[in-house]
Formats: structure tokens, sequence, C-alpha cells
């Protein structure tokens, strides 16, 4: 089986489809919400906080931190990773994302990265 991103934000099921692209699961079936393909490690629900109602995707194309609005289908590059990102997590507004060897940390308010923490 292959690595499968996903996310669940407002009630509805994101993730990366076999063309790597950002899909939803809707009533009516399978909708793409993001045609551009992604090379996405993990995704993570934007809830409450900073960036609250977004879905936050660690790619590694660049590799980089991205965000996607459902409501207006807007992706956004938020910054370059200092290396290829594994998983990401998000509370309030920070995100955290999870390299080989370290922890790299993104603080929403003021859009910059506020440190990295080695394992």
């Amino acid at each position: 089986m292959n690595h499968l991103p996903v996310a669940l934000l407002g009630g509805v099921v994101y993730f990366i489809d076999a063309q790597k692209r950002l899909c939803s699961l809707q009533e009516e079936g399978i909708v793409v919400e993001y045609e551009e393909p992604l090379e996405a490690a993990a995704i993570c629900a934007g809830i409450g906080g900073c960036g609250n109602y977004r879905l936050f995707i660690a790619d590694t194309a660049g590799p980089s931190l991205k965000v996607f609005d459902p409501l207006n289908r807007r992706m956004v590059t938020l910054a370059t990773l200092p290396a290829a990102p594994l998983g990401i997590a998000k509370e309030e507004c920070t995100i955290v994302v999870a390299l080989e060897d370290s922890l790299w940390i993104y603080d929403l308010k003021k859009l910059e990265p506020t440190g990295r923490r080695f394992l």
C-alpha cells in the first residue's frame, strides 16, 4: 500500500490521490480541489487559532510548507524547509514540521520560522 496523506477538516476528508492532486471526499464523490501535483509527505487541518479552516501541507518538492484555503481553492507557499519533511502538526498559531533529524517550528502570527530542535 502506498503512503496516503489525509486530513479531516470541517467534516470533510481531504487527501492526496494517486495523481498527487489534493482531493476531498464529498457526498457526490471525489472532488479534485487542487490540480497541480504535490509531493506531500503529510497534510494537517488548521483548526482554531491562526490558519483556521485551512490545510497545511509538508511538501517534499522544494521542500516547502504550503497552505490551502478550501473556500477559495488557493494554494500558497509559506516557507522553504531546510530539509525534506516527514510529518506535520498544528496547534493554534504554531506549526511543527518533522524532518529526519529535527523538528522545524513555524509561527503563523509572524509568518516566519521560530526555531529548529535537533533530535
